[in-house]
């Protein structure tokens, strides 16, 4: 999510433009534009597409973009706010809005897709995107290469793109989390009532461990109900079952760690169990990255039930 990216000398650098980027921001007003650069070698694919959110609020909002570099061979009429290159040609794709909404299975999320191109580089050298809207500013996104690939940090911190991306289609912050805190309101006071008979969390390894077990299946309950929310503007059979593996592995996730800390005695296994677990939740985004930090710490967190039933045994 890139700012400052209004002229061609402050463009937004995109390292590798072959590989697969979704670049999410906002023009605030009409007769804006936003820059974008990148290198490539010459008969490398370029491949963008240009999107907008599904928020009924900007149903007038209708982008386009501009991808100029040389030899390129003109086409479109490039708009007079919009910096050209000197010496550079320029392709310019107005945005259609389509009939109906795409559906992407890993966000879970919607959008509109308004226009694609694809192309191999005639040339190597420094090619720039410009997006544009004439009378208003609102939500876009860019899409750009085709080579899916990730770092480790890109991927596991994945939860918190998710997090902004929702906003970015128009979802407050609270409306975002409120089936997390559902869930976690709904788990702990559970928890917590049930103090008084056993299999109720009582040490801070119990607590900790059922705390995790609660954020797993909290996320696994954003992703379905997203899932759900996107499906209405954007029906897809085949990669909703994508997705409800990614919403019901969190949730398969909660009740074993919950399972392992509250009811299993806190010995090596169990804590072994719970690290394993952790590690596990970090890369099914599972617990919102906090979820899988708890379930590692429980390998070190004291039990004093256990040590206490231990030092009976050893006075007997």
């Amino acid at each position: 999510m890139p700012g400052g990216n209004d002229s061609l000398a402050t463009a937004t650098i995109v390292s590798d433009p072959t590989k697969s980027w979704a670049i999410y921001s906002e023009l605030h007003e009409g007769g804006e534009a936003h820059y974008y650069r990148f290198d490539i070698v010459e008969g490398q694919k370029i491949r963008l597409s240009l999107l907008k959110s599904t928020s009924p609020e900007e149903g007038d909002f209708l982008p386009g973009f501009v991808l100029m570099g040389s030899k390129l061979t003109s086409k479109g009429t490039l708009p007079s706010y919009v910096e050209m290159p000197e010496g550079a040609g320029s392709i310019v794709i107005e945005g259609k809005t389509p009939a109906r909404g795409t559906y992407e299975a890993f966000s879970p999320s919607a959008f509109y897709r308004l226009g694609d191109l694809d192309l191999n580089a005639p040339s190597s050298g420094t090619y720039y995107i410009a997006i544009y809207e004439d009378s208003r500013g609102g939500h876009y996104g860019l899409a750009i290469g085709d080579r899916e690939s990730f770092t480790l940090s890109e991927w596991v911190l994945a939860p918190l793109s998710f997090v902004a991306i929702y906003q970015w289609g128009g979802q407050s912050l609270p409306v975002v989390l409120t089936p997390a805190a559902i869930v976690l309101l709904i788990g702990v006071t559970f928890l917590v009532l049930r103090r008084r008979f056993s299999g109720a969390p009582r040490t801070p390894f119990q607590w900790a461990g059922a705390l995790a077990g609660l954020l797993f299946v909290a996320s696994g309950v954003t992703v379905i109900c997203q899932m759900i929310f996107a499906l209405r503007i954007a029906p897809a059979a085949s990669e909703a079952i994508v997705t409800s593996v990614l919403g019901l592995a969190p949730i398969v996730m909660g009740v074993l760690a919950a399972q392992f800390a509250v009811r299993g005695p806190a010995n090596a296994r169990t804590r072994v169990s719970l690290v394993i677990l952790g590690f596990l939740a970090l890369f099914a985004w599972a617990g919102f990255l906090v979820g899988p930090m708890i379930a590692i710490l429980c390998a070190v967190l004291p039990n004093p039930k256990e040590r206490l039933q231990s030092a009976t045994k050893a006075r007997v």
